[in-house]
């Protein structure tokens, strides 16, 4: 039974096998179809929505909904934020019907990339395949670190879109850009130089720098118009991937520009980390290291309670054997005393502690006395 049959009259409700279409089960498939799956397989509901382009909503992108005001998905996803470029740099661009990194779908069936790899190890005629590897947002493999190269089938069989597969190396920084993808997409959040970020906020970021390096250099100032330029030219490819004129969507272009794109979508990042160029954007800052801060010598916080201690006991001290200093300890403590009986307990006290008693006055009124004619 191939999947089309498996599908449309083994999973789906009566009446709804007419209106599945299988190109489109990457993206949002049917909830009975979800649950028909999680009762045959085992696999909880949760998990096999994840394995939907739906169930990244809103973390991949904002909404598989059509827009209720048109170019609000392209400004909320593309130009809340900047990376490269201030946002005044940036020339104005509406967009309309747009969502990131989609439509899957072009010239009538899925566009399909495949790691050579995990083809040659394959077992039982089939290839398991990952939904990152059907979105133009990653480069190679992440187990076997070989580049994904478009294909057709890859249920019953696999077909390669071009004779030749690319077998170029894949750069340091395009790894280190997919495995942030891979991250995002596995663990919710992904770790950059200066802190950890969102999964969303790593989409947004990348889709970001995309869009940024595709601007028609004829809208940009001098300075960032000099900044993509070498971002282009580090990568080896034509500027904006040998786009000539009006700027043009990323989710629109064939796989062999989108390649460019994500190359130097990386190259920009790896300048930026290793302080080559710098990003002016409101998430540029993410990219780069904490910088180095100066500690200066700190004095120790002083135990006021310590310090307290210590001067009591060296008034003591003095006036065991000075009789003026026994005079001051006296009326220190008791200044504010209006009884006889207080004034005599606290003078007991001192006494007690080694004070002699000729030191000290033998009443209150003395006590006033004396302190008036001082």
């Amino acid at each position: 039974m191939g999947l089309d049959q498996l599908v449309r009259y083994d999973l789906a409700l009566p009446g709804a096998a007419t209106a599945m279409k299988m190109e489109l089960l990457d993206l949002q498939a049917p909830e009975a179809l979800i649950t028909a799956l999680a009762e045959r397989t085992g696999v909880p509901e949760k998990q096999l929505h994840r394995m939907t382009v739906a169930g990244w909503v809103p973390w991949l992108l904002d909404s598989l909904q059509p827009e209720e005001i048109p170019s609000s998905s392209y400004e909320t996803y593309v130009r809340q934020d900047s990376v490269l470029l201030a946002i005044w740099e940036r020339p104005q661009r509406e967009v309309m019907d747009w969502r990131a990194w989609l439509p899957l779908v072009s010239k009538g069936r899925p566009d399909r990339r495949v790691c050579p790899a995990c083809v040659e190890t394959r077992t039982e005629n089939t290839v398991v395949l990952s939904l990152i590897a059907q979105l133009p947002i990653t480069l190679s493999c992440p187990h076997h670190g070989r580049r994904l190269a478009p294909a057709f089938g890859l249920y019953e069989f696999v077909g390669w879109e071009n004779r030749k597969i690319d077998e170029r190396p894949v750069l340091r920084s395009i790894t280190i850009q997919d495995a942030r993808t891979e991250e995002a997409l596995t663990t919710g959040k992904v770790t950059l130089s200066r802190r950890s970020i969102h999964a969303g906020v790593w989409f947004r970021l990348l889709r970001t720098v995309i869009e940024e390096i595709s601007t028609p250099m004829s809208k940009l100032r001098v300075r960032p118009r000099r900044m993509i330029e070498s971002i282009w030219r580090e990568t080896g490819h034509p500027v904006r991937a040998g786009i000539i004129g009006a700027a043009r969507t990323f989710e629109s272009l064939p796989w062999s520009q989108q390649e460019m794109y994500l190359e130097a979508a990386a190259t920009a990042m790896q300048l930026v980390e290793a302080g080559e160029i710098q990003a002016y954007g409101t998430l540029g800052h993410l990219l780069t290291a904490e910088p180095e801060r100066t500690v200066h010598d700190v004095a120790p916080l002083r135990d006021l309670w310590d310090e307290a201690r210590t001067t009591a006991e060296e008034c003591l001290t003095l006036a065991q054997r000075d009789p003026i200093a026994a005079g001051k300890v006296l009326d220190a403590l008791t200044r504010r005393i209006r009884l006889e009986e207080s004034f005599q307990k606290i003078r007991s006290d001192l006494i007690a502690l080694d004070i002699p008693e000729e030191f000290l006055p033998r009443t209150l009124a003395i006590a006033r006395a004396t302190r008036r004619a001082t």
